[in-house]
Protein backbone atom coordinates (compact mmCIF):
# COMPACT_ATOMS: atom_id res chain seq x y z
CA UNK A 1 0.00 0.00 0.00
CA UNK A 2 2.75 2.59 0.91
CA UNK A 3 4.28 1.87 -2.66
CA UNK A 4 0.73 2.38 -4.28
CA UNK A 5 0.91 5.83 -2.14
CA UNK A 6 3.95 6.76 -3.21
CA UNK A 7 3.58 6.63 -6.73
CA UNK A 8 0.07 8.10 -6.60
CA UNK A 9 2.22 10.83 -4.86
CA UNK A 10 4.57 11.64 -7.61
CA UNK A 11 2.41 11.56 -10.12
CA UNK A 12 0.96 14.24 -8.25
CA UNK A 13 3.96 16.19 -7.62
CA UNK A 14 4.58 16.11 -11.22
CA UNK A 15 1.34 16.87 -12.57
CA UNK A 16 1.77 20.23 -10.57
CA UNK A 17 5.15 21.33 -11.62
CA UNK A 18 4.29 20.85 -14.90
CA UNK A 19 1.23 22.85 -14.38
CA UNK A 20 3.20 25.83 -12.45
CA UNK A 21 5.93 26.15 -15.03
CA UNK A 22 3.15 26.40 -18.16
CA UNK A 23 1.76 29.08 -16.53
CA UNK A 24 4.66 30.62 -15.57
CA UNK A 25 5.83 30.48 -19.12
CA UNK A 26 2.47 31.31 -20.11
CA UNK A 27 2.38 34.66 -18.34
CA UNK A 28 6.13 35.54 -19.42
CA UNK A 29 4.96 35.34 -23.07
CA UNK A 30 1.95 37.35 -22.54
CA UNK A 31 3.80 40.35 -20.90
CA UNK A 32 6.46 39.67 -23.41
CA UNK A 33 9.37 39.54 -21.35
CA UNK A 34 12.83 39.01 -22.80
CA UNK A 35 15.89 36.95 -21.15
CA UNK A 36 19.69 37.53 -21.96
CA UNK A 37 17.86 39.68 -25.28
CA UNK A 38 16.02 36.75 -26.51
CA UNK A 39 12.77 36.40 -27.93
CA UNK A 40 10.23 36.64 -25.65
CA UNK A 41 9.06 33.10 -26.50
CA UNK A 42 12.25 31.24 -26.29
CA UNK A 43 12.46 33.33 -22.94
CA UNK A 44 8.89 31.79 -21.91
CA UNK A 45 10.19 28.01 -22.72
CA UNK A 46 13.78 28.74 -20.80
CA UNK A 47 11.60 30.37 -18.08
CA UNK A 48 9.22 27.51 -17.80
CA UNK A 49 11.55 24.84 -18.05
CA UNK A 50 14.05 26.48 -15.25
CA UNK A 51 10.97 27.23 -12.79
CA UNK A 52 9.89 23.17 -13.26
CA UNK A 53 13.50 22.32 -12.25
CA UNK A 54 13.87 24.77 -9.33
CA UNK A 55 10.18 23.24 -8.25
CA UNK A 56 11.78 19.57 -8.82
CA UNK A 57 15.13 20.48 -6.97
CA UNK A 58 12.97 21.75 -4.11
CA UNK A 59 10.83 18.81 -3.62
CA UNK A 60 13.91 16.50 -4.19
CA UNK A 61 15.55 18.32 -0.78
CA UNK A 62 12.65 18.30 1.13
CA UNK A 63 12.35 14.45 0.21
CA UNK A 64 15.94 13.62 1.35
CA UNK A 65 15.84 15.68 4.31
CA UNK A 66 12.50 13.99 5.39
CA UNK A 67 12.83 10.58 4.39
CA UNK A 68 15.59 8.24 5.16
CA UNK A 69 15.19 6.06 2.63
CA UNK A 70 15.37 8.42 -0.37
CA UNK A 71 18.50 9.64 1.16
CA UNK A 72 19.38 5.85 1.06
CA UNK A 73 18.24 5.29 -2.51
CA UNK A 74 20.22 8.36 -3.45
CA UNK A 75 23.14 7.91 -1.86
CA UNK A 76 24.09 4.36 -0.86
CA UNK A 77 22.37 2.38 -3.59
CA UNK A 78 25.84 0.86 -5.09
CA UNK A 79 26.31 -0.37 -1.66
CA UNK A 80 22.80 -1.35 -1.36
CA UNK A 81 23.21 -3.23 -4.75
CA UNK A 82 26.46 -4.99 -3.82
CA UNK A 83 25.13 -6.17 -0.19
CA UNK A 84 22.23 -7.39 -2.41
CA UNK A 85 24.11 -9.01 -5.08
CA UNK A 86 26.27 -11.11 -2.11
CA UNK A 87 23.44 -11.89 -0.31
CA UNK A 88 21.80 -13.44 -3.57
CA UNK A 89 24.99 -15.35 -4.18
CA UNK A 90 25.38 -16.65 -0.48
CA UNK A 91 21.80 -17.96 -1.16
CA UNK A 92 22.73 -19.74 -4.51
CA UNK A 93 25.81 -21.12 -2.64
CA UNK A 94 23.22 -22.37 0.10
CA UNK A 95 20.88 -23.78 -2.34
CA UNK A 96 23.42 -25.52 -4.18
CA UNK A 97 25.17 -27.25 -1.13
CA UNK A 98 21.77 -28.23 0.08
CA UNK A 99 20.83 -29.93 -3.18
CA UNK A 100 24.49 -31.32 -3.29
CA UNK A 101 23.04 -32.58 0.38
CA UNK A 102 19.66 -34.09 -1.21
CA UNK A 103 21.29 -35.51 -4.06
CA UNK A 104 24.78 -36.46 -3.42
CA UNK A 105 26.32 -39.24 -1.34
CA UNK A 106 27.80 -37.18 1.97
CA UNK A 107 31.04 -38.75 3.21
CA UNK A 108 32.41 -35.84 5.33
CA UNK A 109 30.29 -33.59 7.39
CA UNK A 110 31.27 -29.95 7.57
CA UNK A 111 33.99 -29.37 10.50
CA UNK A 112 34.50 -33.14 10.96
CA UNK A 113 38.23 -34.49 11.45
CA UNK A 114 39.92 -35.18 7.98
CA UNK A 115 42.21 -37.45 10.17
CA UNK A 116 42.59 -38.82 13.81
CA UNK A 117 45.37 -36.76 14.45
CA UNK A 118 46.05 -33.12 16.18
CA UNK A 119 48.94 -30.59 16.46
CA UNK A 120 50.15 -28.06 19.22
CA UNK A 121 51.41 -24.61 18.49
CA UNK A 122 53.35 -23.28 21.39
CA UNK A 123 53.57 -18.85 21.19
CA UNK A 124 56.33 -18.95 23.65
CA UNK A 125 58.16 -20.34 20.71
CA UNK A 126 58.59 -18.43 17.15
CA UNK A 127 56.54 -19.22 13.72
CA UNK A 128 59.97 -20.38 12.57
CA UNK A 129 61.04 -22.79 15.18
CA UNK A 130 58.18 -24.51 14.79
CA UNK A 131 57.30 -24.41 11.32
CA UNK A 132 59.85 -27.77 10.01
CA UNK A 133 57.61 -29.63 12.87
CA UNK A 134 54.04 -28.33 11.76
CA UNK A 135 54.84 -29.23 8.18
CA UNK A 136 55.64 -32.64 9.22
CA UNK A 137 52.22 -32.68 10.66
CA UNK A 138 50.54 -31.34 7.30
CA UNK A 139 52.14 -34.23 5.69
CA UNK A 140 51.20 -36.56 8.33
CA UNK A 141 47.14 -35.33 7.95
CA UNK A 142 47.89 -35.51 3.91
CA UNK A 143 48.83 -39.34 4.13
CA UNK A 144 46.15 -40.43 6.76
CA UNK A 145 43.20 -38.91 4.73
CA UNK A 146 44.13 -40.33 1.91
CA UNK A 147 44.78 -43.62 3.22
CA UNK A 148 41.06 -43.36 5.04
CA UNK A 149 39.25 -41.59 2.87
CA UNK A 150 39.74 -42.56 -0.63
CA UNK A 151 39.04 -46.46 -0.03
CA UNK A 152 35.93 -48.18 -2.39
CA UNK A 153 33.81 -47.78 0.51
CA UNK A 154 33.98 -43.74 0.79
CA UNK A 155 35.54 -42.74 -2.76
CA UNK A 156 36.76 -39.16 -1.95
CA UNK A 157 40.07 -38.67 -4.52
CA UNK A 158 43.33 -37.35 -2.66
CA UNK A 159 44.66 -34.35 -1.56
CA UNK A 160 47.31 -33.76 -4.55
CA UNK A 161 49.67 -31.13 -2.16
CA UNK A 162 51.92 -31.56 0.10
CA UNK A 163 54.13 -28.88 2.74
CA UNK A 164 56.81 -29.49 0.31
CA UNK A 165 54.67 -27.22 -2.33
CA UNK A 166 55.98 -23.02 -1.60
CA UNK A 167 51.83 -22.79 -1.87
CA UNK A 168 51.27 -24.71 0.74
CA UNK A 169 54.15 -23.56 3.14
CA UNK A 170 53.14 -20.01 2.53
CA UNK A 171 49.04 -20.61 3.88
CA UNK A 172 51.08 -22.68 6.72
CA UNK A 173 53.18 -20.41 7.53
CA UNK A 174 50.08 -17.97 7.48
CA UNK A 175 48.32 -20.18 9.75
CA UNK A 176 50.76 -19.53 12.47
CA UNK A 177 51.11 -16.16 12.09
CA UNK A 178 47.15 -15.11 12.13
CA UNK A 179 46.85 -17.37 15.26
CA UNK A 180 49.63 -15.83 17.06
CA UNK A 181 47.92 -12.39 16.14
CA UNK A 182 44.25 -13.38 17.42
CA UNK A 183 45.72 -14.70 20.50
CA UNK A 184 44.73 -13.19 23.51
CA UNK A 185 46.85 -14.28 25.63
CA UNK A 186 50.93 -14.34 23.66
CA UNK A 187 51.42 -17.48 25.90
CA UNK A 188 49.22 -19.39 25.37
CA UNK A 189 49.50 -22.95 23.47
CA UNK A 190 47.03 -23.55 20.84
CA UNK A 191 45.58 -27.11 19.56
CA UNK A 192 45.53 -27.28 16.20
CA UNK A 193 42.84 -30.23 14.40
CA UNK A 194 42.58 -31.06 10.64
CA UNK A 195 38.73 -30.81 9.81
CA UNK A 196 37.09 -30.18 6.49
CA UNK A 197 35.68 -26.81 5.86
CA UNK A 198 32.84 -28.12 3.47
CA UNK A 199 30.33 -31.33 2.87
CA UNK A 200 32.51 -33.62 1.33
CA UNK A 201 30.48 -35.93 -1.19
CA UNK A 202 31.45 -39.28 -3.28
CA UNK A 203 34.18 -38.12 -6.39
CA UNK A 204 35.54 -34.95 -4.74
CA UNK A 205 38.73 -34.32 -3.85
CA UNK A 206 39.83 -34.17 -0.18
CA UNK A 207 40.15 -30.40 1.58
CA UNK A 208 40.55 -29.24 4.53
CA UNK A 209 41.86 -26.68 6.87
CA UNK A 210 42.54 -26.44 10.73
CA UNK A 211 40.17 -25.27 13.47
CA UNK A 212 42.38 -24.02 16.61
CA UNK A 213 41.54 -24.09 20.13
CA UNK A 214 43.23 -22.25 23.09
CA UNK A 215 44.79 -25.35 25.16
CA UNK A 216 44.09 -24.47 28.59
CA UNK A 217 42.47 -26.32 31.41
CA UNK A 218 38.52 -26.40 31.46
CA UNK A 219 37.46 -28.63 33.56
CA UNK A 220 38.82 -29.81 37.17
CA UNK A 221 39.06 -33.35 37.73
CA UNK A 222 36.23 -34.49 40.24
CA UNK A 223 34.26 -31.49 38.86
CA UNK A 224 30.43 -31.31 38.40
CA UNK A 225 29.81 -30.97 34.66
CA UNK A 226 26.21 -31.87 34.84
CA UNK A 227 23.10 -33.23 37.27
CA UNK A 228 19.41 -34.30 37.12
CA UNK A 229 17.45 -34.80 40.33
CA UNK A 230 15.22 -38.31 40.37
CA UNK A 231 13.15 -39.56 42.53
CA UNK A 232 13.97 -43.10 44.36
CA UNK A 233 11.77 -46.61 42.55
CA UNK A 234 12.38 -44.45 39.20
CA UNK A 235 12.68 -47.44 36.32
CA UNK A 236 13.92 -45.67 34.02
CA UNK A 237 16.57 -42.86 33.88
CA UNK A 238 17.89 -41.05 30.49
CA UNK A 239 21.20 -40.68 31.37
CA UNK A 240 21.77 -39.62 27.56
CA UNK A 241 20.13 -36.05 28.42
CA UNK A 242 22.42 -35.60 31.45
CA UNK A 243 25.76 -36.97 29.25
CA UNK A 244 24.28 -33.80 26.73
CA UNK A 245 24.33 -31.66 29.41
CA UNK A 246 27.68 -32.23 30.00
CA UNK A 247 28.42 -31.66 27.02
CA UNK A 248 26.97 -28.15 26.49
CA UNK A 249 29.06 -27.32 29.42
CA UNK A 250 31.91 -27.67 27.95
CA UNK A 251 31.04 -26.84 24.51
CA UNK A 252 30.10 -23.14 26.42
CA UNK A 253 34.15 -23.10 27.64
CA UNK A 254 35.50 -23.96 24.26
CA UNK A 255 35.58 -27.59 24.05
CA UNK A 256 36.65 -29.05 20.64
CA UNK A 257 32.93 -29.68 19.53
CA UNK A 258 34.71 -32.96 17.47
CA UNK A 259 35.63 -34.82 20.85
CA UNK A 260 32.19 -34.45 22.62
CA UNK A 261 30.14 -37.02 21.50
CA UNK A 262 30.72 -39.95 22.03
CA UNK A 263 32.51 -39.35 25.56
CA UNK A 264 33.98 -42.22 27.68
CA UNK A 265 31.40 -42.81 29.84
CA UNK A 266 32.16 -45.47 32.77
CA UNK A 267 29.90 -48.31 31.70
CA UNK A 268 30.44 -49.97 35.22
CA UNK A 269 29.56 -46.60 37.36
CA UNK A 270 26.09 -46.29 34.67
CA UNK A 271 24.93 -50.01 35.23
CA UNK A 272 25.62 -49.35 39.26
CA UNK A 273 23.21 -46.24 39.38
CA UNK A 274 20.64 -47.94 37.09
CA UNK A 275 20.06 -51.07 38.92
CA UNK A 276 20.00 -49.28 42.41
CA UNK A 277 18.05 -46.56 42.06
CA UNK A 278 14.66 -48.69 41.41
CA UNK A 279 15.50 -49.61 45.40
CA UNK A 280 15.57 -46.41 46.84
CA UNK A 281 13.03 -44.12 47.76
CA UNK A 282 13.27 -40.44 48.36
CA UNK A 283 15.01 -37.50 46.51
CA UNK A 284 18.69 -38.21 44.63
CA UNK A 285 20.55 -36.32 42.45
CA UNK A 286 22.60 -38.17 39.14
CA UNK A 287 25.40 -36.22 38.38
CA UNK A 288 28.07 -36.20 35.69
CA UNK A 289 31.54 -35.73 36.56
CA UNK A 290 34.68 -35.71 34.86
CA UNK A 291 37.94 -37.60 36.34
CA UNK A 292 40.48 -35.94 35.50
CA UNK A 293 41.46 -32.29 34.08
CA UNK A 294 40.24 -31.70 30.71
CA UNK A 295 41.67 -29.58 28.26
CA UNK A 296 41.22 -29.87 24.46
CA UNK A 297 44.14 -32.05 23.81
CA UNK A 298 42.20 -34.69 25.68
CA UNK A 299 40.07 -35.49 23.25
CA UNK A 300 36.93 -37.28 23.59
CA UNK A 301 36.42 -36.83 27.30
CA UNK A 302 35.48 -38.91 30.36
CA UNK A 303 32.81 -38.89 32.76
CA UNK A 304 31.59 -40.54 35.64
CA UNK A 305 28.43 -40.65 37.20
CA UNK A 306 27.35 -40.98 40.68
CA UNK A 307 24.05 -41.17 43.01
CA UNK A 308 24.15 -38.35 45.29
CA UNK A 309 21.01 -38.00 47.82
CA UNK A 310 19.33 -34.68 48.00
CA UNK A 311 19.77 -33.05 51.71
CA UNK A 312 16.48 -31.47 52.32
Amino acid sequence: MNGVLGVLLIIIVAGAIAYVGDRVGHQVGRRRLTLFGLRPKYTSTIVAVGTGMLIALVVTLGALAASNLVRTAFFRLGTLTSRINELQAQALAQEEELKQTRNGILRVPKYTLIANTAWTFDLDQSDEAQFDDFARFFDTVVRIANQNLTTPAIGLKPYPHSAADPAIQRLLLKQLQDTRKNAPDQHASYLFLPVAYQNLFRGEAITFGFQTFEDKKLATAGETLASMDVNGGTGNVDLGQLVARAGETLAQRGYPPQFLYPPLINSTQVQAVTSELPRLRGAYRIVAKTPIDLYPHSGPFPIDVALEPVAH
